[in-house]
């Protein structure tokens, strides 16, 4: 049999290509159990490949070769079942445990037969009509090709569950390596079968085999890249989906008819490769037409032609407004309405980036909290950046390319950083309550269109529906701490019951003093039912996670000077001489409001601030006024607070220390909107905190029906 040398230098290449990602993919310190799962069957694809190479050049051993080579692919159905698997999020495992005993059952059953092959003689040498020696499958051989074929059917199966139920941006970075691996998958399939209809392994195999396999590993190669070897875990009217439907149907059909044409001229031709050649090619088109049916740019161009064409309107509005519906069923929380309000722009906009921005009341700033890329997080944007104005002047569409306040100088400069660092081109608010809430901000179109009446047409109603909805949850939020409140109000009726007893067991034992005081007996009783009596008091406030409050609102506003409160209060926190207490700014305008309330909030806010600062820290308060407030910052040199925590740190219940209640932020921020102000906190872990309140001066205390009504996060 003629053995060309270059056959087997292709195997060796290819092995070698396979073993160095599966090293890469093991030697990882943060090995996941994705990639683990994928070195694994990197590995068997090396051994295989490079068995096949050694095979070709030690002809004495060929047999010996083919089947350590059989070994290594018994192997591979397995490892792509558990490669499908490690995609999966843990809790979808769970609801599925079928999918982990069929990868289990699959393993053992290849385990078996790779003893069996490398035990057993399943290949025989034969003589070919031409002369040619080749290597001939036995009868019971063709058992471990049964077991290839529904081994990788299986994992093909896996893998399209895996793709078809990811979403964006998640499936931007998983489909590369998927399509790679049904590369591979797909080619042993087609490989088994032949050897199952002709079972004869041929030299030209392993060339065909080794170029499959290159190809594969290429994409499963760029896919990784693309995903930074990060962990990836993962709906008879003619409507503008079933025209699309339909024109890539005939398209798919037409260019398969062409491959098929290529390939069965290819088969016909008397060159010695024609077989193998028109294989690759095969193979080679089903990649390049699973690339681009997963390609947005492609889609894109589909939808832009049929709308040109076929449509006056560039969107079917019905069709589109059945799927912002079907989109957002159960979503009841924020983070649900965000998730499914990017994966349905992200579906809907071919854009080339895109990021929802949302409003942070803690620090009164926005942040990005989803991106179509997630490979950079973007700074926070102030209230004051040219583009936030505009979305809270208007509820209209901001595009980036227009000219801001009559072109000024600061505004081009702030507008030109925000296309730099988000590349965005168009803004669109999302309003809830009547308030900016949050906003998206589009990229250039793929096809490099701008933006126009149609796309800001069908933003607007996203827009609109997404801030009902938004609407709906901050009022659910607010029900559920009130109906928390009203049934601690009603818990706390008992525990005052309970505390009056115990108060009136102390007081007995303090009546009997007066006249059994000296007894030894009684001295000796009455520290027992004091102790008990505490014990009891402190377990029975230990019950009490939340302290029942009603904001109180009503009082006599009066002229209130700033500093002298403030000096009030921070003497006895210098009296201990453990914290550092400075106070700077010069006289402010007084302001009226309710003294007992203001001091409240004061008095909490830099209690709060000792605490954190323990008793080697400094506190920095500053006392300021603008053209018609009065600014008081606190800022405090502690350890900071946690982003997450900044979320919901004015929610009741919710405290930033341990031990706290989370009743006292969430008051102070009742009372400062109630005298029409506001209040902010800014906290980076390791640098402490600072806490701005500002006061309107001239200004008196609403109402609590009043402030209910009327409030905004965005200060006029």
């Amino acid at each position: 049999m003629i053995l060309p040398t270059w056959f087997s230098v292709a195997a060796f290449q290819v092995a070698a290509i396979a073993a160095g990602m599966a090293c890469i993919l093991f030697a990882r310190r943060q090995a996941s159990t994705s990639h683990r799962s994928l070195a694994a069957l990197l590995g068997a694809t090396a051994v295989a490949n490079l068995v096949n190479g050694i095979g070709l050049l030690d002809e004495s051993h060929a047999l010996v070769w083919r089947a350590t080579a059989v070994v290594a692919e018994l192997i591979q159905p397995a490892a792509l079942l558990y490669v499908g698997l490690a995609f999966l999020n843990p809790a979808e495992k769970g609801k599925d445990p079928s999918a982990l005993w069929r990868a289990r059952v699959i393993g053992v059953i290849g385990v078996l037969l790779a003893g069996f092959a490398g035990a057993g003689r399943i290949f025989l040498w034969t003589v070919l009509e031409d002369g040619q020696a080749a290597i001939a499958l036995a009868s019971w051989g063709r058992v471990l090709y049964i077991y290839i074929v529904i081994g990788m059917a299986l994992g093909l199966a896996q893998l399209e569950v895996v793709l078809r139920a990811s979403r964006e941006p998640v499936r931007h970075k998983l489909k590369f390596v998927v399509i790679g691996l049904g590369g591979l998958a797909g080619h042993q399939i087609y490989q088994a079968s032949q050897m199952l209809l002709f079972p004869v392994w041929q030299a030209q195999h392993v060339l065909v085999s080794s170029v499959v396999t290159a190809m594969a590993l290429g994409l499963i190669a760029y896919g990784l890249g693309r995903s930074r070897l990060r962990e990836v875990f993962v709906n008879t009217y003619v409507s503008q989906q079933a025209l699309f439907g339909s024109v890539t149907f005939i398209v798919i059909g037409v260019y398969l008819l062409a491959v098929g044409v290529v390939g069965e001229w290819l088969r016909r031709t008397n060159q010695p490769l024609g077989v193998g050649l028109s294989v690759v090619v095969v193979f080679g088109a089903l990649v390049g037409l699973a690339i681009a049916a997963f390609s947005k740019t492609v889609r894109a161009e589909i939808r832009r032609f049929l709308t040109r064409n076929f449509y006056r309107s560039k969107y079917d509005y019905r069709a589109q407004w059945l799927q912002v519906t079907e989109a957002f069923q159960q979503a009841a929380g924020k983070e649900a309405i965000m998730d499914r309000l990017l994966d349905l722009l992200i579906k809907t906009f071919a854009t080339t980036t895109l990021s929802i921005w949302s409003f942070r009341e803690a620090d009164r700033r926005f942040y990005q909290v989803r991106s179509m890329t997630m490979e950079k997080e973007l700074p926070p944007m102030e209230l004051s950046h040219p583009v936030i104005v505009q979305l809270v002047k208007r509820d209209e569409p901001v595009f980036i390319n227009d000219d801001f306040g009559g072109g000024d100088v600061h505004e081009s400069r702030s507008r030109a950083s925000l296309l730099a660092t988000s590349d965005a081109a168009l803004c669109f608010p999302i309003r809830a309550q009547g308030r900016l809430a949050a906003f998206v901000a589009l990229g250039r179109q793929l096809h490099g269109e701008p933006y126009g009446t149609d796309d800001c047409d069908l933003l607007r109603g996203i827009a609109h529906h997404v801030g009902a909805l938004l609407s709906h949850a901050a009022l659910a939020e607010e029900r559920q701490a009130s109906a928390e409140l009203e049934a601690l109000h009603r818990f706390s009726v008992f525990c005052l019951h309970d505390l009056k007893n115990l108060a009136a067991r102390l007081s007995l034992v303090a009546q009997n003093a007066e006249s059994h005081g000296k007894d030894p007996a009684f001295q000796e009783s009455a520290m027992r039912t004091v102790t008990d009596t505490a014990r009891k008091m402190m377990a029975l406030m230990s019950k009490l996670s939340l302290t029942s409050f009603k904001p109180a609102l009503a009082g006599t506003p009066e002229p209130v000077e700033m500093s002298a409160l403030i000096e009030d209060i921070v003497g006895p926190i210098r009296g201990d001489g453990l914290v550092q207490v400075r106070v700077t700014g010069g006289p402010v305008p007084a302001v009226m409001a309710v003294k007992d309330q203001i001091h409240q909030v004061l008095l909490n806010v830099l209690l709060n601030a000792k605490q954190a600062v323990g008793q080697t820290g400094e506190i920095t308060i500053a006392i300021e006024s603008s053209e018609s407030s009065v600014v008081v910052t606190v800022h405090d040199t502690g350890n900071g607070i946690p982003s997450d925590m900044l979320e919901s740190l004015f929610r009741p219940s919710q405290s930033s220390r341990p031990g706290g209640l989370g009743v006292g932020l969430y008051q102070c921020k009742q009372i400062v909107e109630a005298h029409r102000g506001t209040i902010q906190i800014r906290s980076e872990l390791g640098k402490g905190t600072q806490v701005r309140i500002e006061l309107p001066v001239g200004h008196s205390a609403e109402s609590g029906e009043n402030r209910f009504m009327g409030r905004s996060i965005v200060p006029s």
